[in-house]
């Protein structure tokens, strides 16, 4: 590997990130228009990809107010808000750190409700949900992860429980190969819980979408963007508020949702006003159930128990302590 992306590697993980992955630009030619890295930067020629492992017990505890036992903050700071700080440092480190070595560097923040805001009448015409550049993918085409059923981007060492950030550099580094070891999400296995347990219903079993990251092809469930926002805000019961609608069956107007989570008497008013006080970089979502419920962290022991994990670039291979 060559002297500028070992150093890079090295100090990623030095400074704190879990995972590590980079991915050239060829591997996004089958993203949308618009979301490439060349769209944002036509000189780009690499994409940094980094995962923020989510320690387990503070999913483990997450549950219903009227539930005793089980709280919801952990998961809230911890898995959410705290986790965007820490990557957004940690990138922001790395993109100073190249362009003063004479490379440009662009990055976005990690994805929440803000980093759609380009895209909101988009949303209100159409019921599609879309951000300026997905980490998600990123992460996928640079190794680091696939797409599990849920959609969400899951990781050989931590299943779903992990999030990413990602920088766009004009830096040439050497690619890390895309993953290619066993499934990390075996629905066979699960029983698609990740559908099961959603609050929302936003998530099918039955239909599928496809994309091309590379030169792979992933298959992974529908996923309802609309109702999943109600579940997100705490609107709905199981998703973790006090907040009790009962959603319709079928789509819902993306515009409906808004009339109901931002003004509607349908949200708690304490919902509403810890959502306020959150605002996605201090705290996240309520729900996030599709993650900290995911099997997948207990499954990829056992089916991931012979896997070679030495060539990965991961903090496991370079222990903390």
């Amino acid at each position: 590997m060559d002297k500028l992306t070992q150093n890079v590697i090295d100090k990623l993980l030095e400074w704190g990130a879990d995972l590590v992955g980079i991915a050239p630009v060829e591997r996004f030619s089958e993203a949308p228009e618009g979301h490439r890295p060349t769209d944002f930067m036509p000189e780009c020629k690499s994409v940094i990809s980094i995962g923020l492992h989510i320690f387990n017990e503070m999913a483990d505890i997450w549950g219903e107010i009227a539930e005793p036992d089980k709280h919801m903050t952990p998961y809230l700071f911890y898995g959410y808000g705290l986790t965007n700080l820490e990557m957004s440092r940690i990138i922001n480190k790395m993109a100073k750190a190249l362009e003063y070595k004479g490379h440009k560097t662009l990055a976005f923040m990690p994805t929440w409700v803000s980093s759609t805001a380009k895209y909101f009448e988009h949303t209100i015409e159409t019921n599609e949900m879309k951000a300026e550049f997905s980490h998600r993918h990123a992460a996928v085409a640079s190794g680091i992860a696939q797409f599990g059923w849920n959609g969400l981007a899951m990781t050989p060492e931590f299943g779903t429980m992990n999030r990413f950030n990602s920088l766009l550099t004009t830096a040439e580094l050497e690619p890390t190969p895309m993953y290619d070891g066993p499934d990390v999400c075996r629905p066979d296995l699960c029983g698609y819980k990740c559908a099961k347990v959603c609050p929302a219903d936003a998530i099918s079993i039955e239909d599928s979408q496809t994309c091309t990251v590379g030169d792979k092809q992933f298959s992974y469930g529908v996923h309802d963007n609309v109702r999943c926002s109600y579940a997100i805000w705490g609107m709905i019961k199981g998703s973790g508020g006090r907040s009790e609608y009962t959603l319709p069956e079928g789509t819902i107007d993306a515009l409906k949702f808004g009339m109901d989570g931002l003004s509607g008497e349908k949200h708690h008013l304490y919902d509403k006003a810890m959502l306020e006080n959150c605002n996605g970089l201090i705290c996240g979502d309520l729900c996030g159930k599709c993650l900290h419920q995911c099997p997948s962290r207990k499954v990829i022991k056992k089916t991931l128990k012979d896997y070679d994990f030495s060539s990965r670039h991961s903090s496991l291979n370079r222990p903390i302590l």
